[in-house]
């Protein structure tokens, strides 16, 4: 965030000064503006969706309590 003086210890008519002429790069014009492309709109190819073989094997549910209550002691 820019450091703006504060009034006692900037010279006097300054912030008219800044009122009264604005900058440049503020302004904004046609040939600024940058046209929308078709990659612009189309749609993101969505969450990846893992193979079977990258999947851990299937536990049983006599498998999945035990380890549970392994974890909750």
């Amino acid at each position: 965030m820019p450091v703006l003086p504060s009034e006692e210890v900037a010279e006097s008519g300054i912030f008219d000064k800044v009122a009264k002429e604005p900058s440049k790069n503020t302004e904004s014009t046609a040939s600024d503006k940058v046209k929308a492309e078709v990659k612009d709109f189309q749609a993101n190819p969505g969450p990846v969706i893992p193979e079977a073989k990258d999947l851990p094997p299937v536990a049983s549910k006599e498998e999945l309590k035990a380890r549970s209550e392994e974890l909750n002691k």
